[in-house]
């Protein structure tokens, strides 16, 4: 985590130095006081629109998203640690599990969302959603990281085509991240490249959802979950296993009750 810290630091030390186009794009995507607080009223301002076009039919399936909504939301002052949050399909788990995190870190002053999904064939309809609610016009709040994305070569010389989405995925200094679990574990936590753990001590002081997480992998179950330890125990993170078949990670795996 010293290391990691060590790195970014040097990083953008050389790039302020050398390209201050950079420096100054970041400074003007840094992220904002209370931006955890305004980023969930987008969250509830969207939950409140669907709510008002459904509101003459209490027993409908949206009543019931409405329900569980307000049921997560309940726990958000809850302490710092590990959640479980289980939603059947269909249930409205993606913008519920957001709101969730945004609430919780603007409860305990914590300063991004990670959000990893398992399956690159459903991150990019979430990363979409996100930016859909959270983001407005020329803002940029939801950082899409992952292998799906293509890589615009750029030509030497261009380097104002450069946008704060580029710089964000070196570091992971974005409000929300949107990425996989292969580049949450083994890229950045397991990873074992400077350019991989520049990202790590960014993830300090943050919401880190684990959506799908009965699909871990089963052989790397026992390190994944000492990684995840360490975030909550020494790095100030709330994890959320979010699923609607919860896994069973109890005491004799080393969880708390």
């Amino acid at each position: 985590m010293l290391f990691s810290a060590l790195v970014d630091a040097d990083r953008l030390d050389t790039e302020s130095h050398g390209t201050l186009s950079k420096t100054e794009l970041r400074a003007r995507h840094a992220a904002e006081p209370l931006e955890m607080t305004r980023l969930f009223e987008r969250v509830q301002a969207e939950m409140d629109a669907k709510a008002a076009l459904d509101a003459s039919n209490p027993q409908s399936i949206n009543a019931l998203r409405r329900q569980m909504y307000a049921s997560a939301l309940s726990h958000s002052a809850d302490e710092p640690g590990f959640f479980r949050l289980t939603m059947p399909t269909g249930g409205g788990k993606t913008l519920t599990s957001l709101a969730f995190a945004l609430q919780h870190a603007h409860q305990h002053r914590l300063r991004r969302v990670i959000y990893a999904v398992p399956f690159t064939t459903i991150i990019d309809q979430t990363a979409k959603d996100f930016r859909r609610v959270l983001e407005q016009p020329g803002e940029f709040k939801v950082l899409e990281h992952h292998s799906n994305l293509e890589v615009k070569e750029k030509k030497v010389g261009e380097e104002n085509q450069t946008t704060a989405s580029d710089l964000a995925t070196e570091n992971w200094d974005a409000p929300v991240i949107v990425t996989t679990t292969v580049r949450l574990f083994q890229e950045t936590l397991f990873g074992t490249r400077t350019s991989q753990l520049r990202r790590l001590h960014n993830m300090t002081g943050s919401v880190i959802v684990l959506d799908e997480v009965q699909s871990l992998p089963a052989h790397l179950l026992e390190p994944t979950l000492d990684a995840l330890q360490f975030l909550v125990k020494y790095a100030q993170c709330s994890i959320v296993l979010c699923t609607a078949t919860q896994p069973a990670l109890n005491e004799e795996l080393g969880f708390p009750p």
